[in-house]
């Protein structure tokens, strides 16, 4: 009795944290279509309206990301959003180069990649091996 007790509790554990990461994965899909439709209609007033905006600059991004997945998942990501481009993957130190169209603000700019790279961390990553 006792062994089907503790079977089946862990199958309710990852029950629920199978439950817990598709919900982590799915607020980032929403965040990130926010994120994806604001550079959308910047890049897309830039083009149509005379004059310009752009500020455009090329920062080095220390990156948290450990894995080699997890550095190709931010930089894709940051690939696609209009905008923004890696133009370099450095393996020591982990860092990104990224140029941005619009980083009149450098640490700002370095502050929305961090953001959106925590982001990522937090829905790609199983839940309690976050921080491991």
């Amino acid at each position: 009795m006792s062994r089907d007790r503790t079977a089946g509790h862990r199958r309710g554990e990852a029950t629920r944290a199978i439950l817990l990461w598709s919900a982590r994965l799915l607020t980032f899909a929403g965040h990130y279509l926010v994120l994806l439709l604001r550079a959308s209609l910047a890049v897309t007033l830039e083009i149509i309206t005379p004059g310009t905006s752009l500020r455009p600059a090329i920062v080095e991004f220390r990156l948290r990301a450990r894995t080699p997945w997890e550095v190709s998942v931010i930089a894709h990501l940051i690939n696609l959003t209009p905008g923004t481009l890696v133009l370099e993957v450095r393996d020591r130190p982990r860092a990104l180069y990224v140029h941005g169209m619009f980083a009149a603000d450098v640490a700002a700019f370095r502050r929305e990649l961090r953001d959106l790279e925590g982001r990522i961390l937090h829905a790609i990553r199983p839940p309690g091996k976050e921080d491991r």
